[in-house]
C-alpha cells in the first residue's frame, strides 16, 4: 500500500463533490400539455391549391439544389447557374 494512502483514514480518500451528488438524484421530466394553437395565431389558413403550389415549389428548389451540388468545381457551378438563369420553363 502506498505511504500516502496508509496515513489517511479509509473514508477520507473519497469525498463526493457537489457535482457527484447532484447527478445521483433521479431526474424527472414533466410534460406540460398545451391546447392546440388557434389557426388565427399562425396567420390565415392556406387553401389546398396554395399548399399544392408551395409543395411543388419546394420540390423544384430541391431539384435545383441537387443539380447545383453535382458541380465539380467553381467554373462548372457558374456554368450551371447561368444555364438555370437562361432556361425555359421546359426544364433543365
Amino acid at each position: 500500500m502506498p505511504h500516502h494512502l496508509a496515513a489517511t483514514p479509509p473514508t477520507a480518500w473519497f469525498r463526493p463533490s457537489v457535482r457527484d451528488t447532484r447527478y445521483r438524484t433521479p431526474r424527472t421530466v414533466t410534460v406540460a400539455l398545451r391546447p392546440p394553437a388557434a389557426p388565427a395565431a399562425s396567420g390565415p389558413r392556406m387553401s389546398w391549391l396554395q399548399r399544392l403550389e408551395r409543395w411543388l415549389w419546394q420540390l423544384e428548389q430541391k431539384r435545383i439544389e441537387h443539380y447545383l451540388a453535382q458541380s465539380v468545381d467553381v467554373v462548372d457551378l457558374e456554368m450551371r447557374l447561368r444555364r438555370l438563369e437562361r432556361r425555359t420553363s421546359s426544364g433543365l
